[in-house]
């Protein structure tokens, strides 16, 4: 069976598929929801608690109403039950104005806000009955319904065998393939739902392991270049004005004895923020450079890579930066210098995986904030090269049992230790009655020299958002603290825009930053020393972490202060993390222990090397567990061992294709 051989699948909506990566009956069977709508529990509007996501089976009470507000289009409802009244309320969704009436019974899903009243916001409306509904990815012109239908009709028609081997069924606690298939996409139960993501999720993580495995075996089979190291390391600490920490030191070795070997390094080192790994990568890069080899490091943002940039041209005067906007004129000066040679270090983003970029003889690929980047994205820079060695680093830490498990393609260092005069931060909880008074300590740090960041999760005003956006901030904080300048920094400037915003920042022209997350990573202003974290239960353990390593980094103390309003247990559960350690490791530990393994994978679907959405309840029994049977597979018949290793590679071909470099 194709695609084509479906029910009102033609051309038109066979192409809106391959838009979602989606070519085979396989494929979309593999296109697993990205949540589901639980209509099988309905919750009392009495019982609701702001931000929870809950069914409810309403009345409406009247006609809608529609409003303006902010150049937005309001749709709102009002409904009851038996126990209390709520308002439904839709954003720019003009067509819901004539999809209700009085009287109308109404089964609706949506996040509750307690701000003003009970209020469903964009809540999706079930007229099927209660139920598990999958809600998928999807475009314009191919609907959920389709969707839905497509999947029915080939679970209904095609014969699938299931790839694992059937005594690892009972062995793992596992259930059979169609069925898992089925109750992913059309589940009855939650019990069963659960019992499918357990199966699916296992299978996914033992593919990925087992290509993993594949290519690590065949790329240790392959030399690579061999770098003279002998005095090298001495050499480089003379330059220093400062003596590195021994874990930097025993980094360090650790990389010489890499390089030095014919085999091709394939190193992560993981480290908290402010712990040197950029040192770290600064010495392997000067090992590519004195062998004559040409050494890059790629960055996720221009604000980080000009800060590598910044402090790596001291050491490499033939550095180069190579960012997205650069005028043609100097670009093609770039690709000169980078393709001759000339630029021994290369400095720059994304914009250096153009197939335009190439090197005379690249020998070390270094990739800062590694969980930035997918697979496909870290192959595609290292094969401008010849099994060059590679070094990632990443300041987001996680349990080093995970770490070995996910990154079982990669030795692993970690750096477990601050520099000295490193200065603790002290890490706060605002009370909304306290605002005033945080204001004013942030003007008092600005008359002392010193710099502020003020950091928003939202930068307008939005329906369902109770913090106040950065727009919102920016005018309040103005108001308050008259003579001082507040600058503005996210995303949506343009380039030279941010970096002028940037620049004042650091010179104290601009004393109190307020910004998006963009300053995140990359951002090293020694005279800040407070981080204001507004709508922090909007934030991710590691985000809020992160985001407190931007100060510290000078000679005075430095504070972060965290304002929330209502908080989900969760989100309470974070906060407190931050209140009660500093440390990246404890923190990653305790955000296992919150939200399970989830997004150390990524959610894509796209099997380019990234692991798949289903994965977001992983646990590290079914790690463990995967990994185990990654380990076996080898020992499996040879039919078998075959089929499951292709089957592995053909779902990460990624791997496949840096094995083969």
């Amino acid at each position: 069976m194709e695609l084509i051989d479906l029910k009102g699948i033609g051309p038109k909506r066979l192409a809106l598929f391959s838009e979602l990566n989606i070519h085979t009956p396989e494929d979309l069977l593999r296109f697993y929801p990205r949540e589901y709508l639980d209509y099988s529990q309905i919750v009392p509007i009495k019982n609701t608690a702001d931000g929870q996501r809950v069914s409810v089976n309403v009345t409406a009470l009247s006609d809608p109403t529609v409003f303006y507000t902010k150049g937005k289009y309001i749709v709102s409802l009002r409904v009851a039950d038996a126990s209390g009244k709520a308002t439904l309320r839709w954003m720019n969704q003009p067509y819901r104005l004539n999809q209700f009436h009085a009287g109308d019974v109404i089964c609706a899903n949506g996040v509750v806000s307690k701000k003003r009243g009970t209020v469903l916001y964009n809540p999706q409306i079930n007229r099927t009955g209660g139920g598990i509904i999958p809600v998928y990815e999807s475009i314009k012109g191919l609907t959920q319904t389709v969707i839905r239908e497509s999947i029915g009709e080939i679970l209904q028609h095609c014969e699938l065998s299931d790839p694992l081997p059937q005594e690892w069924l009972s062995q793992y606690r596992l259930i059979g393939f169609r069925d898992a298939l089925h109750a992913i996409h059309f589940p009855s139960s939650t019990e069963e739902l659960e019992c499918a993501k357990r199966r699916l999720s296992f299978e996914e993580t033992f593919l990925y392991f087992t290509a993993i495995r594949a290519a690590k075996s065949d790329r240790e089979r392959k030399n690579g270049f061999s770098f003279r190291t002998d005095g090298l390391l001495s050499a480089f600490r003379n330059t220093l004005s400062f003596d590195p920490t021994d874990a930097q030191l025993r980094v360090m070795r650790e990389i010489e004895t890499d390089m030095h070997s014919d085999r091709p390094m394939n190193r992560l080192v993981q480290g908290d923020v402010g712990s040197g790994k950029t040192l770290v990568a600064e010495y392997a890069l000067s090992i590519a450079a004195s062998n004559g080899k040409q050494g890059v490091l790629l960055a996720p943002t221009e604000l980080l890579a000009e800060q590598h940039y910044r402090t790596l041209r001291k050491r490499f005067p033939n550095a180069c930066l190579y960012v997205g906007g650069i005028p043609a004129k100097e670009r093609a000066e770039l690709l000169e210098r980078i393709g001759s040679g000339k630029a021994e270090i290369v400095i720059g983003t994304h914009a250096l995986l153009s197939d335009s970029v190439r090197f005379r003889d690249l020998g070390l690929v270094v990739t800062d904030e590694q969980h930035r980047f997918g697979v496909l994205q870290r192959a595609k820079i290292e094969n401008k090269g010849i099994r060059p060695d590679v070094l990632v680093m990443s300041a987001t830490p996680i349990p080093r049992t995970l770490a070995l498990l996910i990154y079982a393609d990669l030795d692993l260092s970690v750096i477990d230790m601050l520099p000295p005069g490193r200065k603790p931060i002290k890490t706060h909880f605002v009370p909304q009655t306290k605002r005033n008074d945080l204001y004013q300590h942030l003007a008092a740090c600005a008359k002392n020299g010193e710099r502020a960041y003020v950091v928003c999760p939202l930068i307008e005003p939005t329906e369902g958002y109770e913090g106040l956006s950065l727009e919102e901030l920016y005018e309040e904080i103005r108001a308050k603290l008259t003579g001082i300048k507040i600058g503005i920094l996210h995303g949506h400037l343009p380039d030279p825009e941010k970096h002028a915003v940037m620049e004042q920042f650091r010179n104290g022209a601009i004393p109190i930053l307020i910004s998006t997350t963009v300053v995140e990573v990359g951002v090293d202003v020694p005279e800040a020393t407070a981080m204001v974290i507004e709508g922090a239960d909007h934030f991710g353990l590691a985000t809020l972490h992160q985001l407190r390593g931007r100060v510290g980094r000078g000679e005075k103390p430095s504070h972060c202060y965290l304002l929330a309003k209502k908080m989900t247990e969760q989100a309470k559960q974070r906060i407190q993390a931050m209140l009660e350690s500093s440390d990246g490791f404890e923190i990653a530990q305790k955000d296992f222990e919150i939200r399970g393994s989830g997004d150390l994978f990524g959610v894509r679907q796209s099997g380019d090397g990234e692991m798949i959405g289903v994965l977001s309840g992983t646990t590290v029994e079914i790690l463990e567990a995967a990994s185990s049977a990654a380990d076996a597979v080898f020992t499996l018949p040879t039919i078998q061992y075959n089929a499951l290793l292709e089957r592995a590679k053909a779902r990460y071909r990624t791997f496949d294709q840096i094995a083969h470099n």
